[in-house]
């Protein structure tokens, strides 16, 4: 499998998420929901930084999207380390929630509309399907090791 598909399968499985803590009831249903779009949006931003991104930096067209997108993983990480410590119920937790949710919607609008099609364009096919087993892989490894340190 292509990256392209790879990287839109992790943006479904987020989008699924927040849909799903919007309708969750309840502190445990909240922290628990919060609990795997942070781990979702993490796993998915190491693999891109392990992957695509050292792949674009070798195209100088494609440097302003890579610092615009490297922004927005910033802006996302702030966001959920600001959550952390917040009450899941409280009406803190919900704005930031929304703003984290706006932020990654953006992010990927951005990335599926902009960054992956002048990937496209400037890699061959070989380079993609050779970068969507390198992120799989990496997703892959990443993920045990996600595991292990939970155990």
């Amino acid at each position: 499998m292509d990256i392209f598909e790879l990287i839109k399968q992790d943006h479904r499985q987020v989008e699924k998420l927040f849909a799903e803590i919007e309708k969750a009831k309840g502190s445990q249903k909240l922290a628990r929901f919060f609990e795997e779009i942070e781990q979702e949006l993490n796993l998915h931003v190491q693999v891109e930084q392990l992957t695509l991104y050292p792949a674009m930096r070798e195209y100088e067209e494609m440097e302003k999207l890579l610092a615009e997108a490297e922004r927005e993983h910033t802006q996302a990480r702030i966001l959920l380390e600001e959550l952390k410590p917040l009450n899941p119920t409280s009406s803190e937790f919900q704005d930031k929630i929304e703003q984290l949710k706006d932020a990654v919607q953006h992010h990927v609008r951005e990335e599926e509309e902009e960054v992956l099609p002048l990937v496209q364009q400037v890699m061959s096919d070989q380079e993609l399907e050779q970068l969507g087993e390198e992120y799989q892989q990496a997703k892959n490894k990443l993920k045990q090791q996600m595991v292990a340190a939970r155990s």
